[in-house]
């Protein structure tokens, strides 16, 4: 009647599978075709918070993977890096220095 074999999966030990026959096959779909168009506002909520939760754990494990790589690519060394500040009203309101290389285009202008 129902047919076994030996199947062997990813290096776990050895189980049998049983091979559904036609009818039962159809009898499963037509009980889902049915059940879905029962609930199927309950089904499609739940197959969108599962794929929600996976897509946000596939981000956080890619983040994770490549957080040690751009810590380090991206490394700034605080001795060369100094915080800018903004430039105070003196130095906004002084005029500019006059040209003294006779190269510059303003020097030869004036």
């Amino acid at each position: 009647m129902h047919q076994f074999r030996l199947t062997t999966t990813h290096g776990s030990s050895h189980r049998w599978k049983r091979y559904l026959s036609e009818e039962t096959l159809e009898r499963n779909r037509e009980r889902s075709k049915q059940y879905y168009a029962k609930n199927r506002t309950k089904v499609l909520a739940k197959l969108k918070t599962n794929y929600a939760q996976k897509r946000q754990a596939q981000t956080q494990a890619h983040c994770e993977k490549y957080r040690g790589f751009l810590a380090s690519y991206f490394k700034i060394d605080p001795i060369v890096s100094v915080p800018r500040r903004a430039p105070t009203q003196d130095v906004l309101n002084a005029a500019p220095p006059k040209p003294t290389n006779p190269l510059d285009l303003s020097f030869i202008l004036n």
